[in-house]
């Protein structure tokens, strides 16, 4: 088969739509005579005729009709191509890396996210959700873009405040703490296992929020912290926003401790949008920044 050609499936398409060759003509602003060889040179090359001319207006063949859907995709797709590739020459970025640390409140992620891709339909996401150390540690080295990450991180990156994370104490209603009714003396906390978020031994600086208990297991990912205190194997602080269903539904239980030696026993801080401070964000970078700043 000869090189087919995009006008040719651009003609067999136009032919559909407008009903006729000679309003294909009009369309397109050719001759008739034009139109009627480039649809004639594409059945040559396929084999087969794609139109029944033997009625007053050409229908379209089986074999037409089932290429149809084909050439309408072709035609997209070039579309698109065309459209990501101006963008990327008038500075668009291709792709976008965004390291999101596990205690982000998905609803945000989902509304911000959800509008990106109706402003930005070319431009692909890559999502690294990571503890607190290893999400700045992605945004430090370059693996990501941007970073939603807590406050309490260096100075070294520009950011701006985009929400707050309130962390919560929690355990099964199975548990001894989830037994206990009211409040109770902090202390209590040390004598069971705490369910820790923790990066991987080499990304861990070795810092610990909000930990009480002399024995605390470690775990590098929010659901698996989760399953675990929803099992009753530990207690732990999880966001709130995450876990407000399950208390409310008595799966578990919010602990009620008096506070840690004069201070709050489970920290809360403000989420921000973060960059590094000598990287030129492209347009859907700076877009992403107003929004989650916005929402």
């Amino acid at each position: 088969m000869d090189a087919l050609t995009l006008d040719q499936f651009l003609v067999f398409v136009t032919i559909v739509e407008e009903g006729s060759f000679a309003a294909t003509a009009r369309r397109m602003n050719r001759a008739q005579s034009a139109i009627t060889y480039t649809i004639q040179k594409l059945e040559e090359q396929s084999g087969f005729p794609l139109f029944d001319r033997s009625a007053y207006r050409p229908v379209l063949t089986e074999a037409g009709k089932a290429l149809l859907p084909r050439a309408r995709r072709i035609l997209d797709d070039v579309a698109d191509w065309r459209h990501q590739a101006q963008g990327i020459s008038n500075g668009l970025e291709a792709e976008l890396t965004l390291a999101v640390v596990s205690y982000t409140p998905a609803i945000l992620l989902s509304r911000v996210l959800g509008e990106f891709t109706q402003a930005f339909p070319f431009v692909e996401i890559r999502i690294l959700t990571e503890t607190f150390d290893a999400a700045a540690k992605a945004l430090r080295d370059g693996t990501a873009d941007l970073g939603l990450l807590a406050e309490r991180q260096p100075d070294e990156f520009e950011r701006r405040v985009c929400g707050r994370i309130d962390l919560v104490p929690v355990a099964a209603p199975t548990h001894p703490l989830g037994k206990i009714d009211g409040t109770f003396s902090a202390t209590i906390l040390r004598d069971y296992t705490q369910l820790v978020i923790s990066p991987a031994p080499q990304f861990d600086s070795g810092r610990d929020y909000g930990v009480h208990a002399a024995n605390r297991w470690r775990v590098n990912d929010l659901q698996t912290k989760y399953d675990l205190i929803l099992a009753g194997v530990g207690w732990g602080s999880m966001p709130r926003s995450r876990v407000e269903g399950d208390i409310a539904a008595a799966r578990l239980i919010e602990l009620r401790p008096e506070s840690w030696e004069g201070s709050d026993l489970m920290p809360s801080f403000p989420l921000v949008i973060a960059y590094r401070k000598e990287k030129a964000l492209g347009p859907a970078g700076a877009w992403l920044i107003e929004k989650f700043v916005s929402k």
